[in-house]
């Protein structure tokens, strides 16, 4: 019988199909897997730069804050410690202040900006795709190191901008005492000078507003003070070897009439006295600004100094420049005679020499009622 031919046709025809498949997935799958990973990479660094734009954002905006603080903190500092006013200022603040300033301005802060929004594109070739992530990548490592260096600026002046305002108004609020040892080291100056140094002080501690303006005017103020010693100091020598005399008894003054203030003029005459064994006193005072005066006295004072009669001469003159100190009485107790509480005050004081604290040249040699003399004693 004869045998059946084989089907081996449709077993090779399946071979070559596969054989085909398998070609065609080596030719066509890498690309396809390819650029299915350039996708997907590309995704990914899409989403990281978008990360890294907002980290930069955040940190682009507290720059922003803190480099506004730190501007706003060194506007007032350089204001207030200025080469004109340092000589008026707490020496050890002052260069807390500009060392702490020049470290705020040392802080360099990256310039910031608005980083571009990305859309997310197709492209045909995974090769298109690894380019535009290369890029991606490229740029949020680029965003990522200018967050960095914007935080730590920031980290800085967050910390050195408060510093310096501190340093600055711990400053500020010394000044009125600078400015009480600026008059007790020129207290020959001018009272009213004085005075003024006093109204700029607190007006450069305090300001809020134009505090470069009023820092100024303390500082010439204090300039001024400082000019008006010297020139008083100058006058004080007439060339008569009295100088110290003089300076000697302006302290003994300053040293029964509580708080005010006094100036003192010296002259061969005043008041028509002062020649030979005589001696001219006056005294004129103002109630504004806590009280102060000035008392013109003659060289004979300076010449006989101490003696008694010519303390009390000057006791007397002191009675009316505490006169600014004690308005009411002068006006209540003494109904308004000035001379008469000069010299109760005199008395009360332990002066009690006639010849000068004013019992003989204005009450011919009757003293006041010991009540009245009392009464002064609560006017120091």
């Amino acid at each position: 019988m004869p045998r059946a031919p084989r089907r081996w046709i449709p077993w090779t025809i399946a071979a070559a199909v596969v054989v085909v498949a398998v070609v065609l997935a080596l030719i066509f799958v890498p690309p396809f897997l390819e650029r299915r990973s350039a996708e997907a990479r590309y995704t990914t660094a899409l989403e990281q730069r978008d990360a890294a734009a907002t980290a930069y954002d955040e940190h682009s905006a507290a720059a922003d804050d803190a480099r506004s603080a730190a501007e706003g903190a060194l506007e007032i500092a350089d204001a207030v410690a200025t080469s004109e006013a340092e000589p008026y200022l707490d020496a050890e603040l002052f260069a807390a202040a500009v060392a702490t300033a020049d470290e705020v301005r040392a802080v360099s802060v990256p310039e910031t900006g608005k980083p571009p929004v990305v859309e997310a594109e197709t492209y045909a070739t995974a090769d298109e795709y690894a380019a535009a992530a290369d890029a991606l990548e490229d740029e949020a490592d680029a965003l990522r190191a200018d967050a960095e260096a914007l935080a730590e600026a920031s980290s800085i002046l967050d910390e050195k901008a408060p510093e310096l305002e501190q340093t600055v108004a711990e400053l500020r609020a010394t000044i009125p005492e600078q400015a009480d040892e600026i008059e007790a080291d020129n207290i020959s100056s001018e009272a009213r000078v004085r005075i003024d140094l006093h109204y700029a002080a607190d007006l450069a501690a305090t300001s809020e507003e134009y505090v470069e303006y009023y820092v100024g005017e303390y500082a010439s103020a204090a300039k001024a003070v400082e000019e008006s010693e010297a020139s008083e100091l100058a006058e004080k020598d007439q060339g008569d070897g009295l100088a110290d005399t003089r300076l000697e008894i302006e302290e003994f003054v300053r040293s029964i009439v509580g708080d005010a203030r006094v100036d003192f003029d010296w002259a061969p005459i005043v008041n028509g006295l002062g020649e030979g064994v005589s001696a001219g006193g006056y005294v004129e005072w103002h109630y504004l600004d806590g009280g102060y005066a000035t008392m013109q006295l003659s060289n004979s004072v300076a010449a006989y100094w101490p003696d008694p009669r010519f303390e009390g001469l000057v006791a007397h003159e002191s009675g009316h420049v505490i006169t600014s100190q004690c308005q009411d009485m002068l006006n209540d107790t003494f109904d308004g005679d000035a001379e008469l509480m000069a010299t109760a005050w005199a008395i009360g004081m332990g002066f009690d020499d006639p010849w000068g604290n004013g019992v003989d040249f204005y009450f011919d040699g009757v003293p006041p009622d010991q009540e009245l003399v009392e009464q002064t004693k609560s006017c120091r």
